[in-house]
C-alpha cells in the first residue's frame, strides 16, 4: 500500500458513521491527494516524496478527522430528520382523516379514560415531533450557513427522532388495543404504515448517534 492508501485507511477508521456518508468524503480526500501528488510529481519529485508532501499539505489524520466527523454526523442527521418528516406527514391522513383505517375497520374509540388521555398525548407528540423534525431538517440542511452546526446538533436531532419513533408506535398500538376490536387486518396495517416506517427512522437515528 502507498502512503496515501495507508492515510485514507487510517482516516476511514477515525470517522464512525454510515458508510455512504464516509464514502463520499473519503473519495473527495483521495481525489485531492491524488491531484496534489500528481502536481508534485510533475514538479520533479519522486512518487514517495510527492505523496509525503501531499499528505503534509492535507494535514494529519488527527487534524482532519474531527471536521470530517462533523460532516458525516450532520449528513446522517439531515437524512434522519428528512425521514422523520416524510413518515410523520401521512400519519394523520391514515388514522384521523382521509383513509382513516381505524374507522374503516369499525373500531370504536372509548369516550374517556386512558384512551382519551393517550389520544391527547399522541396528538401533542405528533405535532411537536413533526415541528421538531422540520426545524432539524432546516438547521442541518441550510442552517450551517449561519449557525455553528456540529455533532451536538446531530446528536440532538437523532435523539429527538429516536424518541418520537418509539413513543408514537407504542401509544398508537395501545390505543388500538383499547378500542377492544382490534383485528388482524388493522394490526397488519398498523405494522405496515406505522411501526415499520418509524422503525426505519429509529434505525437511521441510531446510525446518526454512532457517527457522533
Amino acid at each position: 500500500m502507498s502512503a496515501v492508501d495507508v492515510y485514507l485507511a487510517d482516516l476511514r477508521a477515525a470517522i464512525p458513521g454510515p458508510s455512504w456518508t464516509r464514502r463520499d468524503l473519503l473519495r473527495e480526500a483521495g481525489d485531492h491527494l491524488e491531484d496534489a501528488t500528481g502536481a508534485y510529481t510533475a514538479a520533479g519529485y519522486t512518487t514517495t516524496e510527492a505523496e509525503a508532501l501531499a499528505l503534509r499539505d492535507f494535514g494529519s489524520v488527527d487534524d482532519i478527522a474531527p471536521g470530517f466527523r462533523d460532516t458525516v454526523a450532520i449528513g446522517a442527521a439531515r437524512r434522519t430528520a428528512l425521514m422523520l418528516v416524510l413518515v410523520m406527514i401521512p400519519q394523520a391522513f391514515l388514522w384521523d382523516g382521509g383513509i382513516d383505517l381505524a374507522s374503516s375497520a369499525h373500531l370504536t374509540a372509548p369516550d374517556a379514560g386512558l384512551f382519551s388521555v393517550l389520544d391527547g398525548i399522541i396528538e401533542y407528540v405528533g405535532t411537536i415531533g413533526a415541528l421538531g423534525a422540520v426545524i432539524a431538517l432546516v438547521v442541518t440542511a441550510i442552517g450551517q450557513r449561519w449557525l455553528p452546526v456540529g455533532r451536538r446538533a446531530a446528536r440532538l436531532t437523532a435523539t429527538w427522532a429516536l424518541t418520537i419513533a418509539l413513543v408514537i408506535p407504542v401509544i398508537g398500538f395501545t390505543m388500538l388495543v383499547l378500542t377492544g376490536g382490534l383485528t388482524v387486518i388493522v394490526a397488519l396495517a398498523a405494522i405496515a404504515f406505522m411501526a415499520t416506517p418509524f422503525a426505519l427512522v429509529a434505525l437511521s437515528a441510531q446510525r446518526t448517534l454512532a457517527a457522533c
